[in-house]
């Protein structure tokens, strides 16, 4: 029946088309296929199963029962260079009403100051620290590509992990320069952002989703936590599009503490000597936080 009438439509519109003036026919021709390829790339649909490259391979999960958050497949990899490593995952329980706070690190290659990785640390106090960072999750094989990541074209991950990985990476193998922020939200603050990332991470794993350059990315996926729980506590601005500048953002509107001028703030933040003089011992995560205790708050 339905293949009858679709063959009745096509036959129609046809015969239609057939009579139409030439220019109208060309516009016709360029709405069908805008209308087809539109309806083609809505149809793309995020997949979990596809030849993943090693480092984003396998998915964290998490489950919270009262005031335990039980943590599985957080990252711990063992690096030899930036691209030699052993795969070491850990499951951990965390006490929610230990969390201590919230911090913010920001990482910049190649001498960039407007474009920046940004990761989330939650701070249980202790070797407790449980690190996230928003990544694309890319298969074997394939490049990384500004554009292409606007267009469907990657799978988004949220990387659960000890920083001795996510943060040592980068300080003591990739040469970025790292910066870490301890934030204003309070112990119950942090205890929503943290359960409400936790949420999403569990939910990925059925129902994966695509990152985007610009609306879904290390940074604004991080903005999207903050203001469902407090709408429009963290405004999308250029500052925060070009996250390099975000954390003067979060300064000039509280989220971040300190009484310095914001400049002698950031270089006080800087951590590559504390992360190198660390490696890969127990206490990196307090080593890379001795800073904080110098820090006046704001």
């Amino acid at each position: 029946m339905r293949d009858g009438a679709a063959a009745v439509f096509v036959v129609g519109f046809l015969a239609a088309f057939a009579f139409l003036p030439k220019r109208r026919r060309t516009l016709v021709v360029y709405l069908a296929v805008f209308v087809a390829v539109l309806g083609w790339f809505l149809s793309i649909q995020a997949s979990n199963d596809r030849d993943w490259r090693t480092e984003v391979a396998v998915l964290p999960g998490a489950v919270i029962e009262g005031d335990i958050a039980t943590v599985t497949n957080i990252r711990n990899f063992d690096y030899a260079t930036r691209d030699d490593f052993t795969v070491r995952y850990y499951d951990r329980a965390f006490d929610l009403s230990k969390l201590v706070a919230t911090d913010l690190l920001f990482s910049y290659w190649d001498g960039n100051e407007s474009i920046a990785h940004t990761m989330l640390s939650f701070d249980f106090g202790g070797d407790d620290v449980l690190c996230l960072s928003v990544e694309v999750r890319r298969e074997k094989e394939e490049g990384w590509g500004g554009l292409p990541g606007m267009f469907k074209q990657f799978e988004l991950i949220y990387v659960l992990a000890d920083e001795r990985d996510l943060v040592r990476l980068r300080t003591n193998y990739r040469a970025e320069e790292v910066y870490l922020f301890r934030t204003a939200l309070s112990a119950a603050e942090s205890r929503q952002l943290l359960t409400h990332i936790l949420g999403t991470v569990e939910r990925l794993r059925e129902h994966p989703q695509f990152y985007r350059t610009i609306l879904r990315n290390c940074t604004t996926a991080l903005v999207d936590h903050v203001n469902a729980i407090w709408p429009d506590r963290t405004p999308l601005t250029k500052k925060i599009l070009m996250n390099g500048y975000a954390p003067e953002q979060g300064y000039e509107r509280g989220m971040l503490k300190s009484e310095l001028p914001f400049e002698e703030y950031k270089r006080s933040c800087h951590i590559n000597p504390a992360a190198a003089a660390a490696e890969d011992a127990e206490v990196f995560s307090r080593k890379i936080r001795a800073h904080l205790a110098a820090a006046p708050p704001k």
